[in-house]
């Protein structure tokens, strides 16, 4: 070879294997830690997993398991790329933005975010049938919610109210209450 094509050769050569190493590199960083929003939205959809509505809830087979979202729109994205495409129990999922006003329908689980105490005692209250409710107030769960989410030690945990799951003619699994971080209503 000409000594010109052999350099080019050579820049070539060293060029390629210097995007492999740092493509190397890259893969060999660890992945950044999941966000609190994303660790949210995995909870949402796992927690359908565990739960049993009462007979009749679900009028197809296939009928799709609605998780509504209120007052959280970074949580709702992170569930919508979490669920696209996926089932639970052949239900396909879907995710429903909702507007912080109203009342919601047509839900099975629903996320209420942030909000004032009074809102939120409003928004618990108007949400009729076997819904799961999820907050993430300190209050969450003497207002009503089902389960709360709550930050400890930097990690999002839940807590759970087996009043409030009765009340809505819940069931939620042995395994579910063992990874809550607390049981209301929970005899020992």
């Amino acid at each position: 070879m000409k000594p010109r094509l052999l350099f080019r050769h050579a820049l070539r050569t060293m060029a390629c294997l210097g995007l492999a190493a740092a493509a190397g590199l890259a893969l060999a960083q660890p992945a950044a830690p999941p966000t609190e929003n994303a660790v949210k939205a995995a909870f949402l959809y796992k927690f359908a997993s565990f739960v049993e509505w009462p007979q009749g809830t679900f009028q197809r087979a296939d009928q799709p398991l609605v998780i509504g979202v209120s007052g959280d729109d970074a949580v709702a994205a992170e569930l919508e790329q979490l669920a696209a495409g996926r089932a639970v129990e052949g239900h396909p999922v879907t995710v429903r933005r909702l507007p912080e006003a109203g009342t919601p329908t047509g839900v099975h689980i629903l996320y209420l975010g942030t909000r004032r105490e009074a809102r939120l005692r409003e928004s618990l209250e108007a949400v009729a049938g076997p819904v799961l409710l999820v907050t993430e107030q300190s209050e969450g769960l003497r207002l009503g919610a089902v389960l709360n989410f709550v930050l400890d030690g930097g990690r999002v945990r839940f807590t759970a109210s087996l009043a409030s799951a009765d009340a809505r003619n819940l069931k939620m699994s042995a395994r579910l209450l063992a990874v809550a971080q607390s049981v209301e209503g929970r005899t020992r």
